[in-house]
């Protein structure tokens, strides 16, 4: 008997590896390789966005332990004060970060961390199943490969940027693009719910993807319907993209509703400026170069894959040449598009439509461009019998070349273990460092009834020391009032309050909608304080329990209905869903073994080099020596104010180093090192000057996205500067000044020493620019 169902069990397993499509098993290699830094590194890096996320998992996963299984409000954010973040910051990734820690928010390094590994292996396999219906299995692994090692999903956004949430929902691009091609083209049940579920999936992790996605989904119909006039598909895709609005109502719909309730200053002049952050041509068809380990803020490139770019061309020639490129043209608009809208020739466009200026930094069309990118790619595959083993061999080299010219991004510069268990005492001590406060930069999310933001309140900050965190401003107490703090949930604050006079009960947390005061059971009337926007609630004499609850507002309460009619509707369209017959359906994927020798050879090497080989060579990565940047253009030091230390400088135009035409972009990049431990944030400037008038200027209020503050001792700073040159600027020669000041009072760090003109309170660099 035992011996029958162990051959079953045998026979069983093989008929499932024989129709198992090994290439998914190739994209889940190639996304342990991508993911190579978080596999072999403790920890996570500090100084980018990661550090924040991790901070969000953890804020959030003590609502959830304590039985929240929703959270919109942040209780120990902004030194305790808190605020709503997540009623407006797509919270999905958090929600994620703690359930893949069992619920554990202490662990959320960990967390965060599972989640950037995830998200290799996630692009990866979405990836290839996209590029598996435009190229069958060959197709399938190189858009794999060229999705996986692009630069900016390979190495800029996680570890550059640290961006959780928006590298999670680019990962997902490639299955929600996958799956509503199948809807189209005659996919099965599955893939109508599929339709709904990744683009859902992605609204609910990152804002501005989830948009950018919406508009790719209602572009890729149209598209689809303009070919086909299929018009069952058209109804089957119209409503998966009401459901997928529907469905995800509980967060939009609070959103939208409640904005006018906080403050989201996310635009305008300054860092956040979308003119500050086109990319140059230059710098778009740039390969990565090799890591500098000295910088605290590697310079790179924002590369849109140059060998991505040849490969979906010779893609697109490849279906031109089978007369089978119209199923490609709205890739290639849209991967157009995508390029086109990071680079400063796309300016009108941005400055005329709408809510664009929101996306920030033009760059994060890199993302997207990476996933349209894929059906191109996955073309080249040549699929012809008699050529097979030279097609496998080509296949080889393509693989070998892609993931070679993108080595240099599984080489981030080196960091730190330096995060470890974290409690809601540690983010209140965290922000007292000064490094941020409520987890982002510009005060957002903040309700508009703030009309200051207030001092931490050291009596607020020790509760957290103690069993329950106590919010009661005691300072303002008559004499003959005690208050008690009860047992309290992040969403609640109840207290026990005697006293023998009336008096207003002043407590240290922010006013918002849903915040709603009871006493003894019955509604009482919340009054707000002005500026600092805190709650008060006044007290009769006697005895009385007064309890502060966070409530859902009827908008949310509304979102929670539309959403559970959308879910019912998804089911009753499952249910209902036919499968015509088409292409697709029925259609299997095989992988045979000399497909698969090829194929997984270049991989198993390229991992095994990675792991044993690679990290002693310095092949991708190099260190400056002390006190210097080695791939500075102008080497120039000068020392500001014997705190921070100028090394050098580089000069980038569209024509040259040394002139540019008026209307054009002109790139400074300083090179700076804190000479020993700096408390004070500066700011940096940069001067165009023309015949003694200044006709451009630059300035960042954190100098290479970095606040001084928090700059290491032996590693240098790269501020990247960018001007735009007036129409009217005179044909001259210029001089570029560069400077260092405080905001709070305008003061600029003296030039204590410099090699080369030195001012009193700024440097003049030893490069003129000509205007031409």
């Amino acid at each position: 008997m035992n011996e029958k169902m162990t051959t079953r069990n045998k026979l069983t397993f093989l008929s499932f590896w024989l129709a198992l499509d090994k290439g998914i098993l190739l994209a889940l290699l190639t996304g342990c390789l991508a993911a190579w830094p978080f596999l072999s590194r403790r920890g996570l890096p500090m100084g980018t966005d990661a550090e924040l996320h991790i901070l969000r998992i953890a804020e959030l996963g003590y609502s959830l332990r304590a039985g929240n299984l929703y959270p919109r409000w942040a209780p120990d954010f902004y030194h305790g004060y808190g605020y709503p973040i997540f009623n407006y910051y797509a919270p999905l990734t958090y929600h994620l970060g703690n359930w893949i820690t069992f619920f554990q928010p202490q662990y959320a390094v960990q967390g965060a961390k599972r989640l950037f590994v995830l998200t290799h292996i996630l692009g990866a396999v979405g990836a290839y199943l996209l590029g598996r219906d435009f190229g069958k299995v060959m197709g399938g692994l190189l858009g794999a490969v060229v999705f996986a090692f692009s630069p900016y999903i390979l190495f800029i956004n996680p570890h550059i940027r640290g961006d959780l949430a928006e590298v999670f929902a680019v990962a997902l691009i490639p299955w929600a693009l996958w799956s509503w091609e199948r809807l189209w083209q005659g996919g099965e049940r599955s893939f109508f719910i599929l339709a709904v579920f990744f683009p859902a999936a992605i609204l609910l992790s990152h804002n501005l993807t989830g948009l950018t996605i919406m508009v790719l989904l209602i572009g890729l119909s149209l598209w689809h319907w303009s070919v086909s006039k299929i018009t069952s598909r058209f109804g089957w895709a119209l409503l998966a993209g009401i459901l997928i609005m529907l469905v995800t109502a509980y967060f939009w719909l609070p959103f939208l509703v409640e904005r006018s309730a906080i403050q989201l200053d996310v635009t305008g002049a300054g860092h956040y400026d979308y003119h500050n952050h086109f990319i140059l041509l230059s710098q778009l068809l740039s390969p990565l170069q090799s890591i500098d380990w000295r910088a605290a803020t590697p310079d790179f490139p924002m590369t849109a894959n140059p060998i991505a770019i040849v490969l979906a061309l010779a893609g697109v020639g490849i279906a031109l040449m089978r007369k089978q490129a119209k199923h490609l043209l709205f890739y290639v608009v849209t991967s157009t598009a995508c390029l086109f809208l990071t680079t400063a020739a796309s300016e009108p466009i941005w400055d005329t439509i709408p809510g664009l200026s929101f996306y920030q930094f033009p760059w994060r069309f890199l993302g997207p461009l990476a996933a349209l990118l894929v059906p191109l790619v996955a073309s080249i595959n040549i699929n012809n019998e008699y050529i097979r083993t030279f097609q496998y061999l080509i296949l080889s080299s393509i693989l070998c070349l892609v993931i070679g010219a993108n080595m240099p991004g599984l080489y981030p510069p080196p960091w730190e273990n330096t995060f470890d268990r974290i409690t809601p005492a540690d983010m209140i001590a965290l922000e007292l460092e000064g490094r941020w406060r409520g987890t982002t930069s510009t005060n957002d999310f903040v309700p508009t009834s703030v009309e200051m933001i207030p001092e931490p309140q050291e009596s607020l900050i020790a509760s957290y020391q103690l069993d329950h965190i106590d919010r009661v401003n005691r300072l303002t107490l008559p004499s003959t009032a005690t208050v008690l703090v009860l047992d309290d949930v992040p969403w609640h604050n109840r207290f026990w309050i005697t006293t023998h006079e009336k008096f207003t009960l002043r407590l240290y947390l922010f006013d918002f909608p849903g915040w709603k005061a009871y006493m003894d059971g019955a509604e009482v009337p919340i009054d707000v304080a002005h500026p600092e926007g805190f709650i008060t609630v006044r007290v009769p004499a006697g005895e009385h329990e007064i309890l502060i609850s966070f409530e859902d507002t009827f908008p949310r309460q509304l979102g929670w209905f539309v959403a559970l009619v959308g879910i019912a509707i998804l089911g009753w369209g499952a249910w209902k869903f036919t499968t015509p017959t088409s292409p697709l359906h029925g259609q299997h994927y095989t992988l045979n073994s000399e497909g698969l020798w090829w194929s997984v050879v270049p991989l198993a090497i390229l991992l095994l080099y990675q792991g044993f080989i690679a990290d002693s060579t310095g092949w991708f990565h190099h260190v400056s020596p002390p006190d210097s940047v080695s791939s500075a253009d102008y080497t120039q030091h000068a020392d500001f104010g014997g705190q921070i230390e100028l090394l050098g400088f580089d000069l980038s135009t569209w024509q040259s180093r040394t002139y540019v035409y008026p209307g054009k972009t002109l790139e400074v990049t300083l090179y700076w090192q804190a000479q020993r431990v700096i408390t004070e944030t500066y700011q940096s400037f940069v001067h165009i000057t023309c015949m003694g008038q200044v006709w451009t200027q630059s300035d960042h209020l954190n100098p290479g996205g970095f606040p001084t503050n928090l700059w290491p001792t032996d590693r240098y700073v790269g501020d990247k500067h960018r001007l735009s040159i007036p129409p009217n600027a005179p044909a001259s020669e210029c001089q570029i000044a560069v400077g260092l000041y405080k905001l709070q009072d305008g003061r600029r760090l003296p030039v204590v020493w410099a090699e080369s003109g030195a001012q009193t309170d700024y440097l003049i660099l030893n490069q003129t620019i000509g205007i031409k």
